[in-house]
């Protein structure tokens, strides 16, 4: 895209502004890494509409900015997350409520389902937090869609294509634009 995603302009406003509007009233956790000053720049009241945190190292790749931010959210260890890239449009607020009434003891994530395929926001319940912030962000293991794998997750079937949405290309953002 040639610049960062939250800072691309869509609908006449930075992407990451689309985003929290999506999220207003909810806890929103946004972690930076090297286009900081770029994100800070484009979004000047970005920090008081959202928590920002700051990958000391983000060369140590995405997995280390997830730990990054779900270490800022695990500070309130009784409650879980969700998890929302940036290039992943919020769904609706069925598929939040949806999520969060799926998330029973015993889970470790609930993911919304659209056609058959898995996506985004994935919720996950804090000992799983837990233990994704104890993992080696080196490690092969050092994916959220790997430790998935081998978790115990709810899939919660969503009628939303947004949720199996990623925003890398023109494109994609054209066919956002259209609602498709």
């Amino acid at each position: 895209m040639g610049e960062p995603k939250g800072v691309f302009v869509f609908a006449g406003r930075p992407w990451i502004e689309t985003q929290l509007a999506a999220l207003e009233g909810r806890r929103v956790v946004v972690v930076l890494g090297h286009d900081s000053p770029r994100y800070l720049e484009a979004i000047p009241d970005l920090a008081t509409r959202a928590e920002v945190v700051v990958n000391p190292d983000p060369d140590r790749g995405p997995f280390s900015s997830l730990q990054v931010g779900l270490a800022a959210v695990s500070l309130s260890p009784a409650v879980p997350a969700f998890v929302l890239p940036v290039d992943v449009p919020a769904p609706s607020a069925a598929v939040w409520r949806a999520l969060e009434e799926a998330l029973d003891p015993g889970f470790d994530a609930a993911i919304p389902v659209f056609e058959g395929r898995g996506g985004h926001p994935v919720l996950l319940a804090p000992p799983f937090i837990a233990l994704l912030c104890s993992r080696d962000p080196a490690s092969a293991e050092a994916r959220l869609d790997v430790a998935l794998q081998s978790a115990k997750v709810h899939r919660v079937p969503t009628s939303d294509p947004r949720v199996r949405m990623n925003l890398n290309a023109p494109e994609d953002w054209g066919k956002l634009g259209k609602g498709t």
